[in-house]
């Protein structure tokens, strides 16, 4: 969710078959807005879904097929965890991680994470808008914060 945008049901709902080597495809049935989305694989998030991989096809004693999902519920093969199983696996390693790491944070920290680090970089609105699948500007800029520094630059253009 950090490195596409995705929300946690689209991302919980992805199977093998739509990782590629350039794109992750969010199919129009699993999107809020009901429109396939394909946004590009970082390199980091690439190697990190190779290692995902051969640790998921050990777990469960089988390749890692088109239709399997990634993230498959305890008790059923064919259907995804649960996004509150997925939320207690957050809450679980944030625990690990202990009480030097930002409290607050939630699946979907990574959605907004991922638009306000591409927008204070200098990516445009509708690049951003392309990886979160956002039906407007207007309802992607609410998922933007402003840090203290940027306003301070802004004010520094007006000198």
């Amino acid at each position: 969710m950090r490195f596409t945008g995705s929300r946690a049901t689209e991302t919980l709902r992805l199977h093998w078959g739509a990782i590629h080597n350039d794109r992750i495809v969010f199919a129009a049935a699993t999107t809020k807005t009901k429109r396939t989305r394909e946004p590009l694989v970082a390199p980091r998030l690439r190697e990190e879904l190779e290692q995902f991989r051969i640790h998921w096809q050990r777990r469960h004693q089988r390749d890692a097929k088109n239709g399997s999902l990634l993230f498959i519920s305890p008790g059923s093969e064919s259907q995804p965890i649960t996004r509150q199983a997925a939320d207690k696996a957050l809450r679980r390693a944030l625990q690990t991680l202990g009480p030097g790491f930002p409290s607050g944070v939630s699946l979907h920290s990574f959605r907004r994470s991922l638009a306000t680090t591409m927008a204070q970089r200098g990516a445009s609105l509708r690049t951003v808008q392309r990886f979160t699948g956002h039906a407007s500007l207007g309802q992607l800029q609410t998922y933007i914060d402003v840090a203290e520094a940027d306003e301070a630059a802004a004010l520094e253009l007006l000198d």
